[in-house]
């Protein structure tokens, strides 16, 4: 099984697509499933472009319902009806998602043959299992009813140690597949734990995404300790007035949510159109005297999270 745990940004634009930044949406990929994280207008043609396979995406997570981060989802749906997918998909998000898919679906009248399942959250934090992940959610602080989502992989069992295991006399077969599994077993009358023979366990790594917020603690408290904590950047320190009436935040905010959450890096995420190029150095600048693990999201980029 591969271990190769990455993401993959698709859109990393704020409100207004530009030819450089699409609205956002960014892929999360582990082993053969892909997660997406929003599906702004436009997500599924940079989908084919990024090389990714549209019928792996397993699960979809909405953070809130404004147009430039959900309507990209009914021209997936209907192209995936079109290519005769046939593996289930799960879409997370806010109250009203699912009226949303409802009242497009009859307005355009087009037929879904595969298994969809809506899953609206309710305002309290939650937890839930997702394949090899524990995802975990948390109100932000925005204009509307949004979502972070932290992705925590669960961690992976530690080596067995062979040279133990002949030490306690315990052949190969089911009884050392038992204690690989985490189960206690007894050999000769005595004991034996899993603990005994495998290394410790090797922890999961954890993305926070955080997008259209102001800065805020249930962002830290979702961050804590994250390997990758992808956070709103939208507008520049002089712009901070207009960040805080529209309930968003500057880089440099990001980057204090980032260092006080004690993540391991920070992606600069959902980039106002109204910058270009080298405004955009200007934020990762502003961002990184506070936090110099900062780096700026593009379209298409690619980052690998390693084991620690």
């Amino acid at each position: 099984m591969n271990d190769e745990l990455k993401i993959v940004f698709l859109g990393t634009g704020a409100a207004i697509p530009t030819l450089r930044r699409g609205l956002p949406s960014l892929a999360i990929i582990k082993d053969n499933r892909t997660f997406l994280c929003d599906c702004g207008e436009g997500t599924q043609l940079r989908i084919m472009q990024a090389g990714l396979h549209p019928s792996k995406i397993s699960h979809i997570f909405i953070s809130h319902l404004h147009g430039d981060h959900i309507f990209g989802l009914p021209g997936f749906l209907s192209t995936q009806q079109m290519m005769g997918r046939m593996n289930p998909l799960t879409l997370f998000g806010p109250k009203g998602l699912k009226k949303f898919i409802e009242k497009v679906r009859n307005i355009s009248e087009f037929t879904l043959d595969f298994s969809l399942r809506i899953v609206e959250l309710e305002p309290e934090r939650q937890k839930f299992h997702v394949d090899d992940f524990v995802v975990e959610t948390s109100l932000l602080e925005h204009r509307s009813l949004c979502y972070g989502y932290g992705f925590f992989e669960r961690p992976r069992p530690g080596k067995f140690n062979v040279e133990k295991a002949k030490m306690f006399d315990i052949p190969p077969g089911p009884q050392r597949a038992a204690l690989k599994q985490g189960n206690v077993i007894f050999v000769h009358g005595r004991k034996i734990r899993p603990d005994d023979v495998l290394a410790p366990p090797v922890p999961g790594r954890v993305i926070a995404y955080c997008s259209d917020t102001r800065p805020c603690s249930s962002a830290v408290e979702l961050a804590k300790d994250c390997d990758v904590l992808v956070h709103d950047s939208t507008f520049a320190e002089h712009h901070k007035d207009k960040a805080h009436e529209s309930f968003h935040s500057t880089a440099e905010q990001a980057a204090k949510v980032a260092a006080r959450a004690n993540a391991k890096k920070l992606i600069l995420w959902h980039i106002s159109s109204r910058y270009d190029e080298d405004d955009e150095r200007e934020l990762l600048a502003q961002a990184r005297q506070v936090f110099p693990e900062s780096y700026l999201s593009r379209d298409f980029a690619e980052i690998k999270i390693e084991r620690p």
